[in-house]
């Protein structure tokens, strides 16, 4: 019934952490992996899997040349063999049900795309009780930031939302997918707007999207997922960011702007973006370093020791 679908690249340490949350989700029948020229042991991780959960067929198509993940994620539903396409990513965990939640949610309330809560933890939590810390939200701000076009993940509400996008996990059908896709534009440097794309191109055409706080995947630590994907430095990031987004709101910005009822012209929100990034890259890091640095003796702390040393001769 449904395909699940990760794009990926040289992320064998986090497969090996949430890859078996993909097979564990009632109603995924096909998990489809599309390696973007990686060059690290996720194929021995993904047979590895593979051959743990032999009843759900996996195939792993792979990029000749580093394409991004707009279009693995386009050449990952080309190939999907159900009616409804769950993508996540390489390094996030899906609570169980996840899968069948979004497909009830889909299916009962008429939405075209359906995502749950997205949850960060820290190295020194597990999942559940990431999950359980989250509760409905950490912050007190809008779920939506309108002038951006950002869905801020760690927002508090209740119940179901809609909004103009969400983050990357996300369960639509297959015909949507056809009829809107996923841009390739996005596949130098980090690749930022390219999940949003297709989301946000599917809502200016009048569908709805909706976040469930019925279920919940997990996105791991910095401590766990140190290397691979897309990531690049901070003034890469700010260049990509502002780069993108221009390209994003010259696609979109009219008719995203016409149906949330938005005066702003498109260049004050590409100008208003970029200074917002250079607040959240460059100034807003310095107010979190305490949190980051008492994280990271929480997680030496609970390391377990190392080996003892050996005595002398």
């Amino acid at each position: 019934m449904i395909t699940l679908i990760v794009p990926t690249r040289n992320r064998a340490h986090t497969i090996r952490l949430v890859g078996e949350t993909f097979y564990r989700q009632h109603g995924v029948s096909e998990v489809i992996f599309v390696d973007d020229a990686g060059s690290d042991d996720s194929p021995a991780v993904i047979a590895e899997l593979a051959g743990r959960f032999p009843a759900i067929p996996t195939r792993v198509l792979r990029n000749g040349e580093r394409r991004g993940a707009a279009f693995s994620r386009t050449l990952g539903f080309r190939t999907a063999t159900n009616e409804y396409v769950l993508y996540c990513d390489d390094d996030v965990y899906l609570e169980p049900g996840y899968a069948r939640t979004c497909l009830e949610k889909l299916q009962t309330t008429g939405a075209s795309i359906v995502s749950g809560r997205l949850v960060h933890k820290r190295a020194s939590q597990s999942a559940e009780a990431a999950i359980e810390e989250f509760g409905y939200g950490s912050s007190r701000r809008a779920p939506f930031k309108k002038l951006f076009c950002e869905f801020r993940v760690e927002a508090r509400f209740r119940g179901d939302l809609t909004a103009p996008l969400t983050h990357s996990v996300i369960l639509t059908r297959k015909e949507l997918l056809e009829k809107y896709g996923y841009d390739a534009f996005y596949a130098k440097g980090n690749g930022y707007r390219e999940e949003s794309d297709f989301q946000l191109n599917a809502f200016v055409n009048g569908h709805t999207i909706l976040v469930t706080n019925d279920t919940h995947c997990v996105e791991l630590s910095r401590q766990e997922n140190p290397s691979g994907g897309q990531r690049v430095g901070r003034l890469q990031r700010l260049f990509w960011n502002v780069y993108y987004t221009n390209y994003f709101f010259r696609k979109y910005y009219s008719r995203y702007a016409e149906r949330l009822d938005l005066p702003v012209p498109r260049h004050a929100a590409i100008a208003a973006f970029a200074l917002y990034q250079v607040h959240v890259l460059f100034i807003k890091p310095w107010g979190m370093l305490p949190g980051r640095i008492a994280d990271r003796l929480a997680t030496l702390r609970d390391s377990p020791p190392g080996p003892a040393p050996l005595a002398n001769p």
